[in-house]
């Protein structure tokens, strides 16, 4: 009678255990679905697709405020007031040395290159123009600036290099022109001179040299 009893208890102990055993197994699963559904999710709300990176730098040791100002084929312009418009996004305005240094939690870190970047996530066939401008040049000599033009996708490319210079303060130049066809790619360029600065689609806005 003991025996029977001592078997049952076992049984009934092994069924918990197994009961245990599968319901541990389907929230392993569940939640293992539901880890991979969340970073499915979130890879496509924080992907950013970029088409073109346009970049403008000039030598590191010139303490100069550069600003780079594009104008698409709608019209639209991007510059260091405007970082934002149509498919055309300036991540960041340089200022020279001023603001090539950064307080983190960290300490100091220095940015030490003279650089300003404009992305593209799309693109509207037509022209485009590149102009730059020397809002402040704190260093008196002739300022060589260079344009580079990047293709990302499908594979990152340059395109095109271009280099011009700026002589004095508020000096605006046309550094590149170039027109792309419907596959991104580009079909034409010049350097004949267009002014750009002061001008939007509305004409809202005058941009001074500074003094």
């Amino acid at each position: 009678m003991s025996n029977k009893k001592h078997y049952s208890c076992n049984t009934s102990f092994l069924d918990l255990l197994f009961n245990m055993l599968l319901a541990f197994t389907a929230l392993f699963v569940l939640s293992f679905a539901l880890i991979n559904q969340n970073k499915d999710i979130s890879k496509s709300s924080v992907e950013v697709k970029a088409e073109f990176i346009i970049t403008m730098s000039w030598p590191d040791d010139m303490d100069n405020d550069i600003d780079i100002y594009i104008e698409d084929p709608l019209e639209n312009l991007v510059f260091f007031r405007s970082r934002e418009v149509g498919l055309m996004h300036l991540d960041r305005d340089d200022l020279g040395f001023k603001n090539d240094t950064v307080e983190t939690p960290q300490g100091i870190m220095k940015y030490p290159y003279n650089r300003e970047v404009v992305t593209f996530r799309g693109f509207h066939p037509g022209e485009y123009c590149v102009n730059v401008h020397a809002y402040k040049m704190n260093d008196k000599r002739p300022c060589p600036v260079t344009i580079q033009i990047d293709k990302v996708n499908p594979n990152l490319k340059t395109l095109m290099i271009s280099q011009t210079i700026l002589e004095t303060q508020g000096d605006e130049k046309t550094a590149i022109r170039f027109k792309l066809n419907k596959d991104g790619l580009i079909e034409s360029s010049n350097t004949i001179r267009k002014k750009i600065i002061g001008k939007t689609k509305q004409n809202a806005f005058e941009i001074p040299s500074s003094q």
